[in-house]
């Protein structure tokens, strides 16, 4: 008699209140929130591995410019040897394609000096130094462009006066002040509106011309 109470008792027990789980449209909302989220955090990621990477190529142009002003003024006797101009005879792409002596393990003239600095600029410009598994350039601009232009203060000394580097390559996004005027190269270099270009001043001076 006692356990048949008992069970009377637990069976008509009070029910439990307020206690109730999600809904099939509060679980679908959770995970459309989420996966905004998800998207939003992606697309930043995206934007900014795309910033640092322009940023990192400006800042390797500039670099390569520098070198080639450095090395100019090694052999300042030869600066307008230097001179390519902005047309066809930009370097970039593999556009020397005899190897000059090399005036590391050699002792060369300037004039061989000059063909050595040029060579060795536009694998610099190329990113010959790094290559992938089939043996692409990875380490330059993309499809970089070189230009030296030479502008020397008169006759009686023909190597000394401004020098300017052009060096152009292609973005990853367009832009609206797209390098117009004062191109480097031909074809692609500064007709679409994704290229980028620094330009390096500086000023050489041939101590023999001005104390002969």
């Amino acid at each position: 008699m006692s356990m048949m109470m008992r069970s009377a008792l637990f069976v008509s027990g009070p029910p439990i209140r307020g206690v109730r789980g999600f809904t099939m449209v509060e679980a679908m909302i959770t995970v459309l929130v989420l996966s905004v989220g998800m998207l939003a955090i992606a697309s930043l990621q995206a934007t900014a591995k795309r910033s640092t990477h322009q940023a990192w190529q400006r800042s390797l142009a500039v670099s390569i410019a520098d070198s080639i002003v450095e090395r100019i003024r090694i052999n300042p006797s030869e600066a307008a040897a230097y001179h390519t101009g902005l047309g066809n005879s930009a370097l970039g792409g593999g556009t020397i394609t005899d190897v000059p002596t090399s005036c590391r393990t050699n002792n060369c003239t300037p004039e061989q000096v000059v063909e050595w600095d040029l060579w060795r600029w536009e694998q610099l410009l190329d990113g010959a130094a790094a290559v992938d598994d089939d043996g692409e350039s990875v380490g330059g601009l993309i499809q970089p462009r070189g230009c030296i232009v030479f502008e020397g203060v008169d006759a009686g000394a023909p190597n000394t006066g401004k020098i300017r580097i052009f060096v152009t390559w292609q973005g990853l996004t367009e832009t609206s002040d797209a390098v117009q005027d004062n191109v480097c190269g031909t074809g692609n270099a500064g007709t679409q509106a994704s290229r980028r270009q620094v330009i390096v001043s500086s000023y050489v001076i041939d101590e023999g011309e001005l104390n002969p």
